[in-house]
């Protein structure tokens, strides 16, 4: 007696889980992964509900979960687990069949995280059903580790003292050039105004010229303050005036 009831509650319990909804999701081949058999054995996918406990389903071979025994009512939340890879997570609905004797998937809809819960996009289910079977997007690839990047040259020129540098050698290099190929009145115009000008006695003192003409008399000070050469000399002869008065 023991024994048969052993029998039939084991047979009922076959039959529930026969009637029950179940999903099945296949991991195909994909850009990002080429051979899904590379997966470690830690892959699994999990299928929670705010009502039951979550349900859990390793990987196995043919690169697929299964969930076949789905009892709980509601909405669940579809999400594998892998070491080198994301997926992307799906919503689930179940609900009971129209004799209320299982359940059935009535929707599914690849969802995003930060997102409403009701925001769905294209149903993966176009009716109820008791069997589904869906395949599982890849969305990237993990990186643990930052590559390194090599050396670029062009990237020097991203640097402003280099930029200055080689504005500096064209310009030592170019400006003979220039003044090779010049008109002979404009380099001498040009010769003229370069002994004349404020700069060229700075230059010759720095390179240790002599104390006579008047570009040894170039005062930097006076110049950089906003006065002139000729104001200086004015009033220098005012002050020879006035003493000799």
């Amino acid at each position: 007696m023991a024994r048969t009831i052993l029998i039939l509650t084991a047979l009922l319990q076959l039959l529930t889980s026969a009637a029950a909804a179940t999903l099945r999701v296949q991991i195909p081949a994909s850009n990002l992964l080429p051979n899904p058999n590379t997966l470690p054995a830690s892959t699994h996918a999990t299928l929670t509900s705010g009502t039951g406990e979550p349900l859990r389903a390793v990987l196995r071979k043919g690169n697929y979960f299964e969930f076949p025994d789905i009892s709980t009512v509601g909405s669940h939340l579809l999400d594998i687990y892998s070491r080198d890879y994301v997926f992307a997570p799906y919503r689930i609905d179940v609900a009971p069949s129209s004799d209320s004797s299982s359940t059935v998937i009535t929707g599914a809809w690849e969802t995003f995280r930060g997102t409403k819960w009701d925001d769905r996009g294209v149903a993966l289910v176009p009716a109820p059903t008791e069997r589904l079977d869906m395949s599982a997007k890849v969305l990237s690839k993990k990186n643990f580790y930052e590559e390194r990047q090599g050396f670029n040259p062009l990237s020097l020129l991203k640097n402003p003292m280099i930029l200055m540098g080689v504005v500096a050698l064209a310009f030592t290099f170019g400006m003979p050039k220039l003044m090779e190929n010049m008109d002979p009145e404009m380099r001498a115009e040009y010769e003229d105004i370069q002994r004349k000008g404020p700069m060229s006695g700075l230059t010759s003192a720095m390179q240790g010229g002599g104390s006579g003409g008047p570009a040894s008399n170039f005062d930097l000070a006076s110049y950089l303050a906003g006065s002139s050469q000729s104001t200086g000399n004015d009033r220098g002869s005012e002050g020879i005036r006035e003493r000799k008065r």
